[in-house]
């Protein structure tokens, strides 16, 4: 037989409902519980313990744990689903990481049967989410190779374009990167010969060199010299910057330091301290591969801009052909004709030097000199031999713009 329905029982029964259900809030934002808990009975009122006693035995919580965004609402488990039924009501439990109590809960449903709210769930094809989430943001795309604004599109690997009037830096890509500079390096060790030249007043033309066994043993780009030849310090330096001769760079070193008695390494290496390179030391005299024998183009382009203020070195970088007088170690005089590597000596530049190393890549200096315009265009490191040309000359137009 039903019990009397009055107010004071239903005041009752309501309170207890309240009680319960911040408990359960209460649970969810401290720990997970890891099993089923009953509601303690203990402190319901007797009268109410005696006639509703399976009904409020139905008010449990189910098992709770927290969930990532990326989880989605199965409708379809029930039975497994991360949910927390409290009579009325049912919640699905999301992490947040921004959120003050690391949870957040939305409310997904207010009907009490489990089957509607399954039903409605399955009608909805996007699963609600408690948080929106950010717009997926791409990375930008970052060109490979230089090009406009930095200069149109070519080979080399590093460039730079330095003010012929005042060294100062116009234009660059990579410019301060340290690089492998094969031959680029005789532009130091043409430029500090001449300065011992002026420090101990020698006389260029009067001034004679023997040849080493070193230098005839070097490889590489030869100025045909052998061993025990003679010829004038001024014909050593054409030797050294037109054909490139790396038996003219041992030689200039060997014969310095027997002069001197200093070391010509440490020389070029104080004098490039001098000039401000940071990004520069020299190991040898001619360029050949070494692994602490680097510039970068910067510095290469800052090198040139003094080293043209030499009048000798000027007129050596733009000469294209040059007829030396050798005495051999007979004693007999051969001669010799020298061809500059720089092929753009025709088209209005004024030199200055060219290098290829395997590990260096073509690399080219060239010095552009008209009536409004005075550039040092440096490419290290460019496609090819003929590529250098080519990246130089429409570096030049570019500048010119």
């Amino acid at each position: 037989m039903p019990l009397p329905l009055d107010s004071t029982f239903f005041v009752q029964i309501i309170t207890l409902l309240i009680i319960d259900y911040k408990y359960s809030l209460v649970l969810l934002k401290t720990k997970p519980i890891n099993q089923t808990q009953s509601i303690n009975l203990s402190r319901i009122p007797s009268k109410v313990h005696n006639g509703y006693k399976s009904l409020i035995e139905k008010i449990q919580l189910r098992k709770i744990s927290q969930v990532s965004s990326s989880q989605h609402y199965d409708p379809t488990n029930f039975a497994q689903s991360n949910t927390m039924s409290i009579y009325t009501k049912q919640f699905h439990i999301f992490t947040q990481k921004n959120s003050r109590a690391n949870t957040c809960i939305q409310q997904l449903s207010y009907t009490s049967d489990p089957i509607i709210n399954h039903q409605k769930q399955k009608k909805s094809q996007q699963p609600q989410t408690a948080f929106k989430r950010n717009p997926r943001i791409l990375p930008r795309h970052i060109p490979l190779s230089p090009s406009i604004p930095f200069g149109p599109p070519i080979t080399a690997q590093s460039w730079c374009i330095i003010n012929g009037k005042d060294g100062s830096l116009l234009a660059g890509f990579n410019e301060k990167l340290k690089c492998q500079v094969a031959s680029i390096t005789k532009i130091m060790t043409c430029l500090l010969s001449l300065k011992f030249v002026s420090l101990i007043s020698l006389d260029l033309d009067n001034t004679y060199f023997t040849v080493p066994e070193a230098a005839e043993n070097i490889g590489g780009t030869s100025a045909q010299l052998q061993t025990g030849d003679q010829l004038n310090l001024r014909d050593l330096l054409y030797g050294l910057m037109l054909p490139s001769g790396n038996d003219a760079a041992v030689t200039l070193k060997h014969n310095f330091e027997q002069t001197t008695g200093i070391n010509f390494i440490d020389e070029m290496n104080n004098c490039a301290k001098e000039f401000g390179l940071k990004s520069t030391q020299y190991m040898n005299p001619h360029g050949l591969y070494h692994k602490f024998n680097y510039s970068s183009a910067l510095d290469i382009g800052i090198l040139c801009f003094q080293a043209l203020q030499n009048e000798h070195f000027a007129n050596i970088v733009k000469t294209k052909i040059y007829f030396s007088e050798i005495i051999d170690k007979f004693g007999n005089i051969k001669e010799i004709l020298w061809e500059n590597t720089n092929k753009l000596l025709d088209n209005g530049f004024q030199g200055v030097k060219t290098g290829q190393t395997k590990e260096a890549g073509p690399c080219v200096v060239e010095y552009y000199l008209d009536n409004n315009n005075s550039y040092i265009i440096v490419l290290l490191n460019c496609k090819s031999t003929d590529y250098r040309w080519n990246d130089a000359i429409k570096l030049l137009d570019w500048i010119k713009q």
